[in-house]
């Protein structure tokens, strides 16, 4: 066997290809295409799985013969058994040993690149060779330091093995900066760092790693961090002419806490300014590096001083050559496959390419990278069959597949996959890429193995009440950890101002007193209303109620005062006389309940104290029980959750035959969500009904029931209303925006109000009359929460108590019915008779102004440094409160439910277009992770590296 590069006919022509894998199994199969023999050449190392890394299109290759370099060969070595496996296979085909003629040796893989330089140059074929510095082009700092010397733009850098040797570029450079390992892989130890100090310590940290590791006279790399937009070029050479096969830009945007996802590549016109000044840099970057030959795949950055190379990726562009077919359609016919082919194997052909592609381009398209908002183990991937019927599809590279984990997207290598769309009709692909982004907001690429979901609804627990699941990175609205709780609140707005409804008492309120029970959150603001006409407060705090609570005040409220505070005690009777001490002289004209812990015992004390009660006759003992409001509205006609509980499956067996598929099951005596799962299929149910029964025995549990529900579907509402002896009166409708977001198909964007004269208020303010009446609920403020269904309105739970949330609401509720909200009736219903009666049925339609409760959104997770989201929410036009547990110092993480909210803002304004453009405005700083600064992680990854895709099992890029 030979090596010559006279021509031979195909048959006799060999071609070596050195790693051929991703797209170098398609620039194999073109050369095979062309009738000429292939020998895969596998480097020393190359990972076994790798080779089998062949693109659909190639799954048809076969190859000559593979010659696996082993150690201790040397390059003498690999070139002899190149040619006895040319020979063997020669005289096995008939032929004689110097049949095969070695035409040709091809880099088919990054891995490939420096034996392939090193293979062409000895045997005297077409090379770029490694004479002096070209031996290391491949090396990033080499490549820097080539480029500089060309006098081209390239990164600022500096290198030591001793600070001192670095420090004078660092005084000098901007933070960021990059810091790595001279010889690191990939991304192995790259750190951004931010300050002096930050990049002091991680430079020692590096040269401890290496020693540690055996490493001697190691050297960090100190790199300027790139700014702008990244831009790939690739082209084809042969004798150091460079034909540019196409120019991309990278589509990058912050998501999920991270700076830099890649949402896609796009082609760019050959003509436009950017690649006017691209391709001659990047050509200029070819003969400073020594690639006079094959194909290359240049990373560029368009920094504010020109281009400036990230990377010259000495091979052909990766990701399984799925680009292919687009790049054909937007080129006329070719692609840097064919191109790569005609480099080495036709002059002719080569030259006869244009020197760049024809302006416009020929078709639309791009190579579109998932996104991905969710995480959890892959069941099935239906989004992923929608994709492929989308008119634009062209070929589809999942990362991902049944059983696998997908992850957030932060970076490449967290992407689960890319697709390549093509169109010549410009807006049917915008459709689809439209469409294809509204797959992954809604988490519609995935089904995921069910697991244990939070039906957590915006209830007491999640604005203070009790304890929430301990190591959650942020609450949201507990405001009994008040050291690391922000508020802020604006009294600078003319929508606060003005039409309050003025209250006076017709008796001398100065000789009463009113016993509100467990006094927190929207109880302090019904306390100090009740203050504000002239009587006096007792506190009463009931056995158990926690000291932290007692501090839950509301930021509108300051300091709280009361006439006495009173501790319940062992039973009523010493409590009411506790009570009749406290007050002294005056008078106890109501006794009222002043957030959910104190409802039950409110009840039982009213009637004590013979002032207007709700009562504890029967059933209405245990009217706060679900189980006891549900079987309660059931007798009275209503419509109510299915249900049955169960002490063995047998009892609830019949009911999750017959029932609609997902449903809940919860222990019936559970705390919170503790057991609850929503459960999607008979044989889940089965075995979760049986988990719950072993977890509550191991706990000690006795004749333990599970709760069996229907999963109730539709919009969610809450009703507000305040009552007295029977007469109901509504004080505002609300409906819960709620999206799939993050994995979570429920997670709370906000609270809006409804107008009353519509429909659907109309529908649950009737409703809600009625359950009120069946759960003997007569007098006092409630809080309903309803799920509109579609065969009606359905009770989720009925809190017998104020609406919560510190009563944030109460300043959008008096601006929205022009003077009063449920804090005023709740008072007016307890104290004030005529006032009452004068307060409408319904608040007035339409609304006197616009507004809502925003529910902040975490897109991402992380150490929070910085909160600048706060500051611009602060200015926006409606601002008028904002609350949240994320500050300075502390955690954030993905909000997949109500639990784990970043907190809520307050808007308010009279132009309704205002209040949608900072809603707007607001969902878009979640979106981009505007929120928060977050501290970055030691990991860097500045480009779409071939490292990244060699660790995904995928290709080069």
């Amino acid at each position: 066997m030979s090596s010559t590069t006279n021509a031979l006919p195909p048959a006799r022509s060999l071609i070596l290809l050195v790693d051929p894998y991703s797209t170098g199994c398609l620039v194999a199969m073109e050369i095979a295409k062309r009738g000429h023999p292939i020998m895969a050449i596998w480097t020393k190392g190359f990972n076994p799985e790798m080779k089998t890394h062949v693109p659909p299109p190639a799954k048809d290759l076969t190859y000559l013969a593979e010659i696996d370099d082993v150690e201790p060969w040397s390059l003498d070595d690999l070139i002899y058994a190149i040619g006895m496996t040319a020979s063997v296979k020669a005289r096995g085909a008939g032929k004689p040993d110097d049949y095969y003629v070695i035409a040709g040796c091809i880099a088919g893989g990054e891995a490939g690149v420096d034996m392939a330089d090193a293979l062409s140059e000895r045997l005297g074929v077409l090379s770029n060779g490694t004479e002096g510095d070209f031996k290391n082009r491949r090396d990033k700092k080499v490549q820097q330091d080539l480029v500089r010397n060309a006098g081209m733009r390239a990164v600022r850098q500096a290198c030591g093995s001793t600070f001192e040797e670095v420090e004078d570029f660092l005084k000098s450079e901007c933070f960021p900066v990059v810091l790595k390992p001279t010889d690191s892989a990939g991304s192995d130890g790259v750190k951004l760092c931010h300050s002096m100090e930050e990049a002091k310590e991680h430079f020692q940290h590096l040269l401890t790693v290496e020693a540690v590791n055996g490493g001697y006279n190691t050297q960090v790399l100190c790199q300027e961090f790139l700014r702008g937009k990244e831009y790939v070029v690739d082209h084809v050479s042969r004798n150091g002419v460079h034909k540019t096969m196409a120019v991309w830009v990278y589509d990058k945007r912050p998501r999920n806490g991270s700076q830099f996802v890649y949402f896609g590549m796009w082609p760019i016109d050959p003509e436009s300014d950017e690649a006017k000044v691209l391709i001659p840099y990047t050509r200029g970057v070819l003969d400073a590096l020594g690639m006079a030959h094959g194909p290359s795949h240049g990373e560029v950055i368009m920094t504010d001083d020109g281009p400036c190379l990230v990377e010259m990726n000495c091979r052909a562009h990766g990701g399984d050559g799925n680009w292919a077919p687009l790049e054909r359609a937007l080129n006329g016919g070719y692609s840097q496959v064919e191109a790569t082919a005609a480099s080495y194997l036709d002059e002719e052909e080569f030259n006869a390419f244009p020197d760049k592609p024809s302006s416009p381009l020929q078709s639309n398209g791009l190579d579109l990278m998932l996104v991905s908002y969710s995480r959890g183990k892959v069941k099935s991937m239906p989004g992923y069959d929608v994709i492929k019927k989308l008119p634009s599809f062209v070929c589809m590279s999942p990362a991902v597949k049944i059983g696998s984990e997908v992850k957030f997207t932060v970076d490449l290598i967290t992407s689960p996959g890319c697709v390549i769309l093509m169109n010549d009709d410009n807006s049917v692909l915008q459709k689809d890429i439209d469409f294809i982004r509204y797959l992954e907001d809604i988490n519609g690429l995935f089904v995921y193995e069910t697991k244990g979901e939070s039906l957590a609804r915006p209830t007491t627990a999640t604005y203070g009440l009790g304890s929430l699941p301990t190591g959650t990175a942020h609450r949201r609205n507990v405001s009994m950890d008040r050291p690391g709780l922000l508020r802020i609140l604006s009294q600078d707005r003319p929508e606060l101002r003005g039409g309050m409804m003025k209250r006076f008492t017709t008796v001398d309120s100065s000789k009463e007193v009113v016993v509100v029970v467990d006094p927190y959150s929207t109880g302090c603001v019904i306390v100090q209303e009740i203050q504000s006409r002239g009587y006096k407060v007792i506190a009463l705090w009931t056995k158990g109620f926690s000291e932290e609570m007692k501090t839950h005040v509301p930021i509108s409220c300051g300091k709280m005062n009361y006439h006495a505070e009173v501790t319940e005690g062992d039973d009523m009777g010493e409590t009411t006389r506790d009570l009749y001490k406290a007050a002294g002289k005056l008078r106890i004209v109501a006794c009222i309940c002043g957030g959910e812990a104190g409802v039950d015992a409110a009840d039982l004390l009213s009637e004590r104290l013979m002032v207007r009660t709700n009562g504890t006759a029967g059933a209405f003992a245990k009217r706060r029980d679900k189980k006891v409001q549900q079987e309660l509205i059931k007798a009275a006609g209503l419509r109510s959750i299915r249900q049955v509980a169960g002490k063995e499956f047998s009892d609830v067996e019949a009911f999750l035959e017959r029932e609609d598929y997902p449903v809940v099951l919860k222990p019936t005596d559970s705390a919170g969500s503790d057991g609850v799962k929503l459960c999607h299929n008979f044989d889940e149910a089965k075995e979760h009904f049986q988990r719950i029964l072993e977890v509550e025995a191991v706990n000690g549990g006795y004749s333990t029931e599970v709760l069996c529900q229907e999963f109730l579907k539709g919009k969610e509402y809450v009703i507000d209303s305040s009552s007295r002896d029977g007469e109901h009166k509504t004080t505002a409708v609300w409906v819960y925006d709620k999206r799939p977001a993050n994995g979570s198909f429920c997670v709370y964007f906000g609270l809006i109000p409804i107008d009353t004269a519509s429909v659907e208020a109309k529908y649950l303010i009737a409703y809600t009359n009625a359950v009120l009446d069946a759960l003997g609920m007569k007098n006092g403020p409630s809080h309903a929460e309803v799920i509109m269904t579609p065969s009606g309105p359905c009770l989720v739970e009925m809190n017998c108590r104020a609406h919560g949330g510190d009563g944030n609401w109460r300043l959008l509720s008096r601006a929205l019915n022009g003077g009063y909200s449920q804090v005023e009736a709740c008072v007016d219903a307890y104290l004030d008779k005529k006032a009452f009666h004068a307060l409408p049925k319904v608040p007035p339609s339409p609304a006197k102004a616009f507004g809502q409760e925003v529910i902040l959104v975490s897109y991402a997770e992380g150490d929070v440094i910085g909160t600048p989201g706060y500051d611009a929410i602060k200015k926006l036009d409606s601002f008028v409160y904002l609350e949240t547990g994320v500050t300075i110092g502390g955690k954030v993480e993905h909000s997949v439910d109500l639990v784990t909210s970043v907190g809520s803002v307050i808007l308010l304004h009279a132009d309704k277009e205002v209040v949608k453009r900072d809603v707007a405005k607001i969902r878009e700083m979640e979106k981009n992770n505007e929120l928060f600064e977050l501290k970055q992680s030691a990991d860097l990854s500045n480009a779409v590296s071939s490292l990244n895709l060699f660790r995904l099992g995928l290709s080069d890029v």
